[in-house]
């Protein structure tokens, strides 16, 4: 069930996190990852930095091809599911890569030079052949600039998708499931990444190094015969898993719609454009019983953990942090928006619950089986 917190709510609702307060201490941090929210009076126990983000992602994307390396050095049935979590955890971790660290270099938030952040992102880009640093850059500015607009070149992706306003349930269930599995899309989306790296219409060194990148590549699996691995463990996680990831997370960053694609709004009416994606649900009241708790936390680990581990990565939790405030301490961006709150900020929106409850609410997708009074919202 989403949580909606767009609008006020009687002060005696609580609040889905503070509703958890009383579990045991050490599952707090789990929690607070999670759901992307700390508890009210909470600091971080780790203090992030950009260089510890790219490591996360990384090391995510390392674990997810070794995963999936099990199956060919045990193939049979019983591994096969290997390869599975294989591709989820591998895209996971690019996207992070992408979403993360590549995101916050077209900010020039990442390294402390300009020079630094692009460095960063060529070689991130390259690797997950992903759009050059200065094309990449301007897009995202003029995103920043007419959010959910007609120039807003993510705004045509989705519309290009068979994205539109006003859809029912069942209209945007079917709408997810096609576009999300579509050669037509995946296709298109892949060539678009291929001629952005290798077309002769960008930057010479970047050119460059994505030819390198490429011979590379050839030579290595030439020399070790590894072309079925590296098409299984990198290249379809690197395509179909990393572009399903993108069309998910990208369907549900904004309210799309809410303006009909407007540019010159206000600023009252930019941040209700975006809101906070939050994981999870109320924890069970004092006196539930244990049936309760257990589909409780059945689902906290099972449905909402994986949704913030593959594609809900980093700080993108809290992207409307990010359009508030977009020079922010964006890797401690939890405890960051937590403390703007506290200080009497009202610019935050947030949907609390699964993927499926993010896409609806940024797609303003009306659910007509269920009756208005059945909503739960908090503010």
């Amino acid at each position: 069930m989403a949580i909606d917190t767009s609008w006020r709510a009687p002060e005696t609702v609580t609040h889905p996190r503070e509703s958890m307060r009383g579990l045991w201490r050490v599952v707090q941090p789990f929690l607070t990852w999670v759901t992307g929210v700390p508890l009210e009076g909470d600091r971080p126990r780790v203090k992030w930095r950009p260089v510890l983000a790219s490591l996360a992602g990384v090391a995510q994307t390392a674990i997810g091809v070794a995963i999936g390396s099990v199956f060919f050095f045990f193939p049979s049935l019983w591994t096969v599911p290997l390869l599975a979590v294989s591709w989820l955890t591998t895209a996971g971790g690019m996207r992070r890569l992408d979403v993360v660290v590549v995101h916050q270099t077209l900010h020039r938030m990442f390294a402390r030079t300009a020079r630094g952040n692009r460095v960063v992102s060529e070689v991130v880009t390259t690797f997950l052949w992903r759009r050059p640093y200065d094309p990449n850059r301007r897009e995202h500015l003029l995103h920043h600039a007419f959010p959910c607009s007609l120039r807003d070149e993510d705004t045509l992706y989705l519309r290009s998708t068979g994205a539109r306003p006003g859809m029912t349930a069942q209209e945007f269930n079917r709408y997810l499931w096609r576009a999300t599995v579509s050669p037509k899309h995946h296709w298109g989306f892949f060539w678009s990444r291929l001629k952005g790296n290798y077309t002769p219409r960008q930057r010479p060194y970047r050119f460059a190094m994505s030819l390198v990148f490429l011979a590379g590549t050839v030579a290595v699996l030439a020399a070790t015969g590894l072309w079925i691995p590296w098409l299984v463990l990198w290249v379809v996680p690197a395509s179909v898993f990393f572009q399903a990831h993108t069309f998910l997370y990208t369907l549900s960053e904004h309210r799309w719609w809410l303006f009909d694609n407007a540019e010159g709004l206000v600023k009252a009416e930019r941040d209700q454009l975006t809101f906070g994606r939050f994981c999870g649900e109320p924890a069970p009241g004092r006196g539930s019983g244990a049936r309760a708790w257990a589909r409780w936390w059945l689902r906290m680990v099972f449905v909402h953990a994986p949704y913030r581990l593959l594609v809900l990565v980093g700080d993108t939790v809290q992207h409307d942090l990010h359009h508030v405030r977009p020079k922010c301490e964006w890797a401690n961006s939890s405890f960051v928006r937590n403390q703007d709150i506290m200080d009497g900020s009202d610019r935050y929106y947030e949907v609390w619950g699964t993927l499926l409850d993010h896409v609806r609410a940024a797609n303003a997708v009306l659910d007509t089986s269920v009756r208005r009074s059945e909503r739960v919202q908090v503010r």
